[in-house]
């Protein structure tokens, strides 16, 4: 019984997004005195057409696959920038089944269905998944975003029929920790958001790939209407496809998250 509880609340993390440990938070940006390349001057450009926000809230519906299984899943988002992730997932008539709140430390997941809760640093998932992906990353990915906390001075601009596309064999964080990633941005030149983000962790050979289908305006901003999220490693992959409705900027939004007394600890690392 403990076994499969924890098995569906790995399920449930997975739905709630692929996430590794946090880091701290972003650096201010040391100006870069050298001269700029055309890879540079694109990377402004896309920086300036990316979305940006206080609150950002949304629901979403689509489909999960994980360990060759497909579920359905729904449910609504809520993120205050920099803070925090706040996930319900509630695909059954609208009945709450799991609930997640993400911030750059820490990761609580409570799953109603096996009344069961998790609680702990990112560095747990990090293990687990053997991926090196932080709060900060996670955020971008949602909102279509290139990684703050990433230096921009390892890329390059590569040929590309259609879209610009540029690549970095080895991107490392301002601040220096976390291990490098080798990273492929292509870049609608139409309105220069992020059509694909393919990143593979060097240290691991693990690979996380998110596909933009379509972007809408909301708010003035293009934010990401169709994400799927592909995660790869050793041979294995699970596949996250999520369509966002009734998304939102900058309306305040609750984060409420408690555990009810008679939920039990899963310690996911066991």
């Amino acid at each position: 019984m403990i076994f499969r509880k924890k098995i569906n609340l790995l399920l449930i993390i997975a739905a709630l997004l692929v996430v590794g440990y946090g880091c701290r938070a972003p650096r201010e940006m040391v100006p870069d005195v050298r001269p700029l390349s055309t890879a540079d001057l694109t990377l402004i450009e896309i920086h300036s057409n990316q979305a940006d926000f206080e609150w950002f809230s949304t629901r979403f519906s689509g489909t999960v696959v994980w360990e060759d299984r497909r579920h359905s899943i729904a449910g609504t988002m809520r993120i205050r920038k920099d803070s925090a992730i706040y996930v319900s997932v509630a695909p059954i008539l609208g009945i709450e089944v799991a609930r997640a709140l993400i911030t750059p430390d820490s990761v609580r997941v409570i799953s109603r269905m096996e009344s069961t809760y998790y609680y702990g640093d990112l560095g747990a998932l990090s293990k687990m998944f053997n991926a090196d992906v932080d709060f900060y990353m996670l955020q971008a990915l949602i909102l279509g975003n290139d990684f703050p906390h990433f230096r921009t001075d390892q890329f390059l601009l590569k040929d590309d029929p259609r879209l610009l596309r540029l690549e970095a064999p080895g991107r490392y964080r301002k601040s220096g920790l976390g291990n490098p990633i080798q990273q492929v941005l292509t870049v609608d030149p139409s309105n220069m958001r992020i059509r694909t983000n393919i990143m593979e962790h060097t240290h691991s050979g693990n690979a996380l790939r998110a596909d933009y289908r379509r972007y809408e305006s909301v708010g003035g901003m293009l934010l990401p209407a169709e994400l799927n999220l592909i995660f790869a490693e050793q041979g294995n992959s699970s596949n996250l496809e999520m369509t966002f409705s009734r998304s939102s900027l900058n309306v305040p939004q609750r984060m409420d998250f408690s555990v009810p007394a008679r939920y039990v600890p899963v310690r996911l690392t066991d």
